[in-house]
């Protein structure tokens, strides 16, 4: 279903995967399809603080191989309910965010069998180390944030634009507004810091939603922008045209980028060019004779 990435607005590009997880599956996608949305992803996080510490194996002991990056959430049976119920132009993606407070602990989530299988990729660095190295150097497609506390990174223009230029979007997950006072506070002061160092480009919104109690409208989520310090454009862009670039830039990031450039050429406009070549090709014999005339002429 990935090949075809026309995908249409609105967008939620993170709900976790315990939103499905009660089993009825046909009533999360009509919520869903019913308030609008049309492109979604799925969220599964890895975190290098649960990479055990190696341990000496000992003489004839097997050591257990333990993958980091979980098995990407199944979307066989979400498509067959969409083919069921015949919700049109509606995608479902696979996400994984990237938990890590330093390099050696992302290179091994990086090495994992699993990494590649995920579509979107969205990193959440935990330390000023870590938040440094995704600026310049992690290939990822997302920059989000947890708001359980507050923004504390030394975040500037340079960063910012750093971000912005390598197609980083940067992500804000309103149900944690919904859920506590203290969360709300933390992902407005962060919003706020986004406003300040870069005018808050490349903003998109997500729900992050764990339950259907927690999935807002789009309508009400583009209102929710105002206090994010947002326009108005901004916030309608935030859930369509800035989400739909993150899903381009996750195929170029997978499968290698190109630039292609495709032209119409009409029937009489080939038929000049050959006779332009037909001419420069009789041009080109009568030269080559006339200059095989002089050397004989000299030889003579």
């Amino acid at each position: 279903m990935f090949e075809n990435f026309k995908t249409a607005a609105f967008y939620d590009l993170c709900i976790q995967e315990s939103f499905f997880s009660d089993g009825n599956i046909e009533q999360s996608l009509k919520l869903l399809y019913d308030l609008g949305y049309r492109t979604i992803a799925i969220n599964q996080t890895a975190e290098d603080g649960n990479i055990e510490p190696k341990k000496k194996k000992k003489k004839g002991e097997v050591r257990e191989s333990r993958e980091i990056v979980p098995v990407p959430y199944d979307l066989s049976p979400i498509q067959e309910i969409v083919k069921q119920l015949n919700l049109k132009e509606f995608q479902v993606f696979n996400r994984l965010t990237v938990i890590f407070s330093n390099q050696d602990g992302l290179h091994k989530i990086i090495q994992s069998k699993n990494f590649k299988l995920y579509h979107v990729l969205a990193a959440l660095p935990t330390t000023m180390q870590a938040l440094t190295f995704t600026c310049g150097n992690f290939e990822a497609d997302i920059l989000t944030y947890n708001p359980e506390s507050k923004f504390t990174f030394r975040l500037s223009r340079k960063f910012f634009n750093q971000l912005v230029e390598r197609g980083y979007h940067l992500e804000l997950q309103y149900s944690h507004a919904i859920e506590d006072s203290t969360k709300r506070k933390n992902l407005i002061h962060a919003s706020h810091i986004y406003h300040t160092y870069g005018k808050s480009k490349n903003i998109i919104f997500s729900s992050g939603a764990q339950s259907r109690s927690l999935i807002r409208n789009p309508y009400d989520v583009i209102s929710l922008g105002f206090l994010f310090g947002l326009s108005e454009l901004q916030c309608k862009s935030a859930v369509s045209h800035c989400s739909k670039k993150v899903i381009l830039n996750s195929v170029g990031r997978r499968h290698g980028k190109a630039v292609m450039f495709v032209e119409n050429i009409s029937e009489e406009s080939e038929v000049k060019n050959d006779i332009e070549e037909h001419k420069e090709s009789d041009d080109d014999m009568e030269c080559e004779d006339q200059h095989i005339q002089k050397k004989t002429k000299t030889v003579l």
